[in-house]
């Protein structure tokens, strides 16, 4: 899965779950991240306009919690006008929305910039103020048959253009899906057991990226065989699939 999408879900799902059980925040880092900071919105004080930066999750969700926080959600878009972006930092455009006690809503951003020296990304999220949120909080439903009819078409896709390598990559997460993932805690998320499935598959099947990923040969070897609209209408159904499936795994419990 997209390295910024990742982090994102990680962070709300280990919000949610400290909201839940009134915990502190329990999140690690994966190896190829640095830091992760967060910068707050000016808030008003008795004396002045003041701001607030976290230097990590922990003291995020903590400012969160004194500022009221009730509820967060995840929130992507489902299609892109260009797949092969994705390969590139800062292109997911994922957010974490906050809903707070006094009917205030706020949404966190994030940029990732890459340290030469360290070898390792550092991540700052800088907050939002979202003026005239809709009512209610997003839902999201179950997708898990349709992301099991797009594997299966797209798998037949990539066996037709003999890309078997992501064929047997759509196939597992298909397993997934219907068998379940077998090691619960292999993502470092933190869901209940269906949604931990959805997330786990459509962790599997996001093979959109540089070098080396759907973008890359499968187009050209789909184009050969005459086959171009049919890689175009089921890879942009694959995105719209599995990124229906994270919000409903991350959001949805």
């Amino acid at each position: 899965m997209n390295g910024e999408i990742l982090l994102s879900c990680k962070i709300v799902a280990a919000a949610k779950l400290a909201i839940k059980e009134n915990e502190l925040i329990h999140n690690e880092l994966s190896k190829y991240e640095n830091s992760v900071t967060f910068e707050f919105l000016p808030r008003r004080t008795l004396i002045t306009m003041k701001t607030y930066k976290a230097s990590n999750i922990k003291e995020w969700y903590e400012k969160c919690l004194s500022l009221g926080l009730m509820d967060i959600r995840f929130l992507m878009p489902i299609s892109v006008e260009d797949r092969g972006l994705l390969g590139f930092s800062n292109t997911s455009k994922n957010s974490l929305v906050c809903f707070y006690k006094n009917g205030k809503v706020t949404y966190f951003t994030a940029h990732w910039e890459y340290d030469n020296n360290l070898k390792q990304w550092n991540v700052s999220y800088t907050e939002h103020s979202w003026g005239n949120p809709p009512q209610g909080k997003p839902q999201f439903e179950d997708n898990t048959e349709k992301f099991i009819e797009i594997l299966t078409e797209i798998e037949i896709l990539a066996r037709k253009i003999e890309c078997d390598g992501f064929a047997d990559i759509f196939h597992n997460a298909k397993v997934i899906l219907i068998d379940g993932a077998k090691n619960l805690t292999e993502s470092g998320i933190s869901l209940p057991s269906k949604n931990y499935n959805l997330f786990m598959a459509a962790s599997l099947a996001d093979v959109f990226g540089a070098m080396g990923s759907w973008n890359d040969s499968p187009p050209y070897m789909a184009h050969e065989k005459g086959l171009d609209t049919k890689y175009n209408e089921l890879s942009t159904e694959l995105l719209k699939q599995l990124r229906l499936a994270v919000l409903y795994a991350v959001n949805q419990w």
